[in-house]
C-alpha cells in the first residue's frame, strides 16, 4: 500500500499506534475482494492502545484518526507543535468533504474531529517521553525528518528492541521546512534493531531544484505559445504553498511576465496558506533552491508568499465559471486548483468540463499519481471518470516536487545518520510493489539481508 498509513506496536500490556492515515485512491481504498478498507473498525487496530504517535499531518498519515473517537476509544494523540497546527484544518476539511457525500460515504463528522483534539498533546522533538501503558518502560522520540512542516520520524524504545518508524522521509534540502540535514546533530545514536521504512521514491532518482523549476515554468510558458492556459492541480498542504513561493520568487526573478495574471482556486490551500504566514521566522528556512541564505532577513522570510497580480476564488460557482472562461485563451494566466490527483477538490471543475476539451490547454501535475485517481487515469491516456467530454488537453508530470526522499543514494543517506550496526529486521511499507522491492535488494546489497519484510496489509510481525 501507498496510503492509509498505521502500524500497531504491541509489548507485555502495552499498545501504542503509529499514524492513523485514510486509504486514497479506488485501487488503494478497496480490497481486492471490493470490501471499503477506509471503513474497517477501527476496534481491531485501537483496542487496547494508549497513545496514537503522528509522524506528520498530511491525511493519509491521519485521516482516519477522527474514527477511532467515533467508535469511543480515547487514546493520547501525540504531535510536533507544526503537525498539530495543520492537523487540525486539514481533518476538519475531510469531515466537511464527508458531510456533502452520501450518508454511506461519510466515516466521521466534525464533532469526532473535535473529540480527537482535545486529546492532541504537542511534545518537542528530540524529547524522550513514555508511552503505553504506565511503568511499561515505553518511551518515544519524535526526530524531524524534512519531509514537510512538522514531519518527524519516530524513534521507539521497547523491550530492549529500538525501532525506528522513518514515517515520510524529506530531503536533506526542502523547500519551507529546511530538509533533515538542519536536524541530525541531535538524532539519538542508540542502535536500531528494527526499521519501518517508507519506500515511495525509492526507485526514482532525485532531481534538482534548477531541473525541477525550469521543467516546471517551461511547461507554463509552452501552454502560453499554444494560445492555451495551464491549470495547477495541487496538494492543499504544503505542495500549494511550495509552488506559491516558486511563483512568487519567479515573478521577481522575471520569469513570471508581469501581465500574467493568477487565479487561485483552492481554499484550503489559502486557509493553510494563512497559517505559513503566522509562523515563527525561525520555523521557516531560509533557504531557497540551491542558495541556503536567500532570504536575508525575516521581513524577506516572511514575503515568500507575496504573490502579485492574484484573483482568489471563493465560492464553487465561481470556480464552475472560472474554468468555463479559462478554457479559451484570453492572455497569459496561470490557475492554481486544489486536488493534486484530480480527485477531489476544485480541479475537478477543470478536468470534467470545457477546459480540459481544449488541446491547447495543459494540465500540469507536480505530485505523485496514486493509481486509481483520475490524476493517474490521465497521465496513462485513460478516459477520465465522470467527464463530460474527451479529454484533448496536454497532461505533463514534472518530476522533482515530490518531498519524499527519492533513490537509493539519498534514501541510505538519510538512513546511515542512525546507528543500523545491531539492525535485526527491516520492514519496507508505504510504496507500490516495485518500489518495495527494489528497495529490499538495495538493503541486501549492503549487507542488512538478515530478514527484510514486505508486508501485506494487516500483517502481524514478531520481532
Amino acid at each position: 500500500m501507498i496510503t492509509g498509513s498505521c502500524y500497531r506496536v504491541n509489548s507485555r500490556d502495552s499498545a501504542i499506534c503509529v499514524d492513523y492515515g485514510m486509504f486514497q485512491g479506488r485501487y488503494e481504498e478497496r480490497s481486492p475482494r471490493g470490501g471499503r478498507r477506509n471503513f474497517t473498525p477501527p476496534g481491531t487496530m485501537v483496542r487496547g492502545v494508549q497513545d496514537v504517535l503522528i509522524t506528520h499531518a498530511h491525511i493519509d498519515h491521519t485521516g482516519r484518526l477522527p474514527m477511532v473517537f467515533r467508535a469511543g476509544f480515547t487514546p493520547t494523540v501525540f504531535a510536533t507543535e507544526e503537525t498539530a497546527i495543520f492537523m487540525e484544518p486539514l481533518l476538519y476539511n475531510s469531515a466537511d468533504i464527508q458531510a456533502k457525500q452520501h450518508p454511506e460515504n461519510r466515516l466521521y463528522a466534525r464533532a469526532d474531529v473535535d473529540e480527537t483534539l482535545k486529546h492532541l498533546k504537542v511534545v518537542e522533538p528530540f524529547d524522550e517521553f513514555p508511552v503505553g501503558q504506565r511503568r511499561s518502560n515505553l518511551t518515544a522520540e519524535l526526530l524531524p525528518n524534512g519531509h514537510v512542516m512538522g514531519a518527524s520520524s519516530i524513534f521507539v524504545r521497547v523491550e530492549r528492541q529500538n525501532v525506528l518508524f522513518t514515517g515520510d522521509m524529506g530531503k536533506p534540502h526542502q523547500s519551507l521546512c529546511g530538509g533533515y540535514l538542519y536536524q541530525v546533530a541531535q538524532y539519538p545514536h542508540d542502535p536500531v534493531h528494527v526499521l519501518v521504512v517508507e519506500s515511495t521514491s525509492s526507485n526514482r532518482e532525485p532531481v534538482t531544484f534548477s531541473e525541477k523549476r525550469t521543467a516546471f515554468l517551461n511547461a507554463i510558458q509552452d501552454a502560453w505559445k499554444n494560445k492555451g492556459n495551464p491549470v495547477l492541480p495541487t496538494l492543499s498542504f504544503h505542495r500549494f504553498q511550495e509552488i506559491i513561493e516558486m511563483l512568487t520568487n519567479s515573478q521577481h526573478e522575471g520569469l513570471i511576465p508581469p501581465d500574467c495574471r493568477i487565479f487561485i482556486d483552492a481554499p484550503l490551500g489559502m486557509t493553510l496558506l494563512d497559517i505559513f504566514k503566522e509562523l515563527r521566522p525561525d520555523q521557516l528556512t531560509r533557504r531557497y533552491g540551491d542558495d541556503p541564505n536567500y532570504y536575508k532577513t525575516d521581513a524577506q522570510s516572511l514575503a515568500r508568499f507575496d504573490l502579485k497580480n492574484v484573483t482568489v476564488i471563493n465560492s464553487h460557482e465561481d470556480s464552475v465559471r472560472h474554468a468555463s472562461a479559462t478554457a479559451i485563451y484570453s492572455g497569459k494566466s496561470i490557475t492554481i486548483a486544489s486536488g493534486g490527483m484530480g480527485e477531489y477538490g476544485r480541479v475537478a471543475n477543470y478536468l470534467q468540463g470545457d477546459f480540459a476539451s481544449n488541446p491547447n490547454n495543459v494540465v500540469v501535475f507536480t505530485c505523485y499519481q496514486v493509481a486509481g485517481t483520475r490524476g493517474n487515469s490521465m497521465l496513462h491516456g485513460e478516459s477520465i471518470p465522470g467527464s463530460e467530454s474527451k479529454r484533448k488537453a496536454k497532461v505533463v508530470q514534472i518530476n522533482g516536487f515530490t518531498s519524499h526522499i527519492s533513490g537509493p543514494s539519498e534514501t541510505f543517506d538519510f538512513l546511515d545518520r542512525f546507528n543500523l550496526g545491531s539492525l535485526e529486521t527491516v520492514i519496507i511499507t508505504h510504496g507500490n510493489a516495485q518500489a518495495r522491492s527494489a528497495m529490499a535488494q538495495e538493503f541486501k546489497s549492503r549487507g542488512y539481508g538478515n530478514n527484510i519484510v514486505l508486508p501485506s496489509l494487516d500483517q502481524r510481525i514478531q520481532i
